[in-house]
């Protein structure tokens, strides 16, 4: 038999005859329909235009209504929701599928062949949310709420995301079995410094050896709302970033764009290693540090990768790839326009007649995976000065906007490409002097993994050098 196109169809709230407040849900339903084909009551006869009726609340399966969508608060199944909970998860029966969108309230329902599907919407305490708010109460001046409400309508974001601010907030914490690193300064004046991962090899480093520190490898950016995971469900992740693990090329190329590399972050070669060698923990993969493809030694991804723990608290997130429109064009690379580009629909091409721009790889905003680097908003939004998030990033260098930022003082890679008239191999980097700024792909910058852990985990601790947070889930 023929196998018919997709269709979606629009699902209408059932009216429960009870006097209960409704739990607002706009439901898109895709569903694949094979002609001629009915097992037991099929949406196989149904028109292209077919309204179906939806149900909510604790509802017998034998309702009437073709897809009975129930809620749940800790387990408790309810009508209404009280506000007090935040998304954990949701599933169907019947072998259909859902994505919660938590921001919208809709639910995309996939694989929908049979009447009476009950898909449930689970809903439980964020303990990471209710632990760094206790926190902002009690040190306001190392956290702030990133939306319009606090910063202004000019400033803010649309995701009000929780971030750590100021020169060294407490926002250390152990990770992948408590793994630790090594600060060395350039010296006894400089706040530049790079990250050696033995007490030995920084005192034993040519430069950069001046005051070899051992701190805690990972901190946290922040609490970031609306993040949507690979299975399209939308809610708040724990974001957290390493210190450098060396460095290296974004990408590098032998004919394209001059052997400078190609802009693309789901082509990169740092991508692949990252998400391939670094996140199973696995050696092998390819480094470069250079135009034309040079092949440098990677880090030892044995010793320094993610282990079977700390990866079964990494979420596969929906990462943003998007960037500015052609950069010429503008003046101003301020923190907030940034964060609103990041997740715009420009991909990083930008010249297509120049002999040097001769690469033609398939260009994407978004991309779906496990690590990542940081943007540059996240530089932007870590400062602890409120009228800088209006300010041009490229003019931060070594003003009090990069020197109240805990990201200060190391150069690194984002994954944010730059939309240039006459190349497609630039990308943006954070520079050890605090500012943003523009550089071939195929340059060796810092590299500084970046995850978002589940939304079940649990926090603990003070956040200190010295007693950083705990990260902690049940059942590892």
């Amino acid at each position: 038999m023929k196998k018919q196109k997709s269709s979606f169809m629009k699902l209408e709230q059932f009216k429960n005859k009870r006097n209960y407040k409704k739990i607002i849900a706009i439901i898109l339903v895709v569903i694949s329909i094979i002609g001629g084909v009915v097992i037991g009551t099929s949406f196989a006869n149904f028109k292209e235009n077919k309204t179906f009726k939806i149900m909510e609340g604790n509802f017998i399966y034998e309702s009437q209504g073709d897809v009975i969508l129930n809620f749940y608060e800790e387990n408790k199944s309810v009508t209404e929701l009280s506000g007090n909970f935040d998304f954990e998860k949701a599933d169907c029966n019947n072998s259909a599928t859902i994505a919660w969108n938590e921001k919208e309230r809709k639910a995309i329902i996939t694989n929908l062949t049979k009447t009476k599907t009950v898909c449930n919407v689970y809903y439980s305490k964020n303990q990471v949310k209710e632990f760094l708010e206790n926190l902002l109460e009690e040190k306001p001046t190392e956290l702030i709420y990133d939306g319009k409400e606090t910063l202004g309508s000019d400033a803010g974001t649309t995701d009000n995301n929780l971030r750590f601010i100021g020169a060294d907030p407490n926002n250390y914490v152990s990770f992948n079995n408590d793994e630790n690193v090594w600060k060395g300064y350039y010296n006894e004046s400089s706040e530049y410094y790079m990250v050696y991962n033995s007490y030995e090899e920084c005192t034993g480093a040519s430069s950069y050896n001046y005051n070899c520190t051992k701190i805690p490898a990972w901190r946290i950016i922040g609490l970031m709302n609306n993040v949507e995971d690979s299975e399209g469900n939308v809610g708040s992740y724990l974001k957290i970033v390493r210190e450098s693990i060396g460095y290296y090329s974004w990408d590098s190329s032998i004919d394209e764009n001059y052997g400078y590399g190609v802009n693309e972050w789901s082509e990169a070669d740092i991508q692949k290693v990252l998400n391939e060698n670094y996140y199973k923990k696995e050696a092998g993969g390819i480094c470069y540090n250079g135009e034309k493809e040079q092949v440098t030694n990677c880090p030892k991804w044995e010793e320094i990768g993610l282990n079977e723990k700390a990866r079964s608290m990494v979420s596969k997130i929906k990462w943003h790839t998007g960037t500015t429109p052609q950069t010429y064009d503008l003046e101003n690379f301020s923190p907030n326009y940034m964060y609103e580009m990041e997740q715009s629909e420009n991909d990083g091409r930008g010249c297509i007649t120049y002999s040097n721009c001769n690469e033609r790889i398939e260009r994407t905003t978004s991309w779906i995976g496990y690590v990542g680097l940081m943007y540059p908003s996240d530089l932007g939004y870590s400062t602890k000065i409120k009228e800088c998030i209006t300010r041009d990033m490229e003019n931060w260098r070594n003003n009090d906007c990069a020197k109240n930022s805990w990201l200060y003082g190391n150069s690194s890679w984002t994954m944010t490409p730059i939309k240039y008239y006459s190349d497609n191999y630039s990308v943006f980097k954070i520079e050890d002097s605090g500012e943003i700024w523009k550089e071939k792909a195929s340059w060796g910058v810092g590299i500084r993994p970046v995850l978002y852990l589940r939304t079940n985990i649990k926090l603990s601790g003070n956040g200190t050098i010295t007693s950083p947070f705990q990260v902690s889930m049940e059942g590892i």
